[in-house]
Formats: C-alpha cells, sequence, structure tokens
C-alpha cells in the first residue's frame, strides 16, 4: 500500500511529530510505501489560498505537488493536535489547496456533489490536551470525527478507515511512551 502521511504540528519536539515517525516506521516495516510531509516544514509549504473564483483555482507548482501524491496514494493518513474544537489551521489551508473542483469532487448538473477519489483510504491520529472524557461527554471527538468523515472524507469520494483520539497528552514521558506504544499497535 502507498501511504501519504501528513503531520500538522509545528514543533518536531512534539508528541504528534513523534507519532507521525512511529506510524512511518510501522508502515514502512509492513512493507508499504510511506510519503512523509510536514506541512510546518515542507519545501512546498502553501500560502493562504487566494482566489477571485474557487471554482476555478488556476494550477500552480505546489498544489501539482500535492495533488500527485495524493493521486498516489492508496491511502492519507493525518496526524495534527485538536486546538480550539478543530486542526491547526495549516491543514485547513492544505484542504483549501489541493482538495479542489475538478480534482477531489465536482457538482453535476443539479448541483449534486460526487467525489473524484474514490478507492482512497482516510485515517487519522489528533491529540488533545483535554482529557479524553470531556470531548465524549461534551461531543467534540464525535463532532470533529463527523465533519472529517462526511464533510471531506466522503465528499471527495474517500472511505474513512480509522480515527484515533489521544487525550490528556502532557509533558510526561511516560504518557507519551505509552501513547506511542498504542500508536504502533495499531498503525
Amino acid at each position: 500500500m502507498k501511504i501519504l502521511l501528513i503531520l500538522a504540528h509545528p514543533n518536531k519536539d512534539s508528541l504528534n511529530y513523534a507519532m507521525a515517525k512511529t506510524i512511518e516506521k510501522q508502515k514502512q516495516s509492513q512493507g508499504h510505501e510511506v510519503q512523509f510531509v510536514d506541512l510546518y516544514h515542507d519545501e512546498h509549504r502553501q500560502d493562504f489560498l487566494k482566489a477571485d473564483n474557487l471554482s476555478k483555482i488556476p494550477p500552480n507548482s505546489n498544489t501539482t505537488h500535492f495533488q500527485e501524491l495524493i493521486l498516489w496514494a492508496d491511502n492519507i493518513t493525518f496526524v495534527f493536535p485538536y486546538w480550539w474544537g478543530s486542526e491547526p489551521a495549516i491543514l485547513n489551508n492544505w484542504i483549501d489547496n489541493n482538495l479542489l473542483t475538478g480534482f477531489a469532487f465536482k457538482y453535476d448538473d443539479k448541483g449534486q456533489p460526487s467525489g473524484l477519489l474514490q478507492g482512497k483510504t482516510v485515517t487519522i491520529y489528533t491529540t488533545s490536551g483535554t482529557p479524553s472524557f470531556v470531548y465524549m461527554f461534551t461531543g467534540g471527538y464525535r463532532w470533529l470525527k463527523k465533519r472529517w468523515k462526511k464533510g471531506i472524507v466522503e465528499f471527495c469520494g474517500m472511505k474513512l478507515d480509522g480515527f484515533h483520539t489521544f487525550g490528556w497528552v502532557t509533558n510526561s514521558k511516560e504518557k507519551a511512551t505509552k501513547i506511542l506504544q498504542e500508536v504502533e499497535k495499531i498503525a
């Protein structure tokens, strides 16, 4: 399987970075090809989307690069922190710039959308400093999962095959080790 692994965390010393590297190592040990993209440090980092006509965004080399990786991949795996009730802005920007009309989805003559990225799966790993039970009780994780599943993944014709949340992330090395061991098991 070919996996596009997208990390959206600014700190290379973060648990998210360690999770992404654990996933990359585990998938490679299983014989999968992995392309790792660190959105904050990638040479193809994209500016915020600017366009007069959102249905006709002119291509650029960075968008072409990422769209080629998306087409190459069988699975797209995202690793990001759950900040302010969502993913980091840089990941939203990546979605805005790359999952474009005519590439990831299209509308028919009646205005009905259809996804163009059929046959691809998406896996999500997200962390939060808040204890998991708080998001379970308030519905925060349920909301995030539904938003990704319905509003992004399925809208583009893909299938969500894993949504993994890790709460109460602290600076404890013991806690980080346990999370990384769990990530290694499920990757």
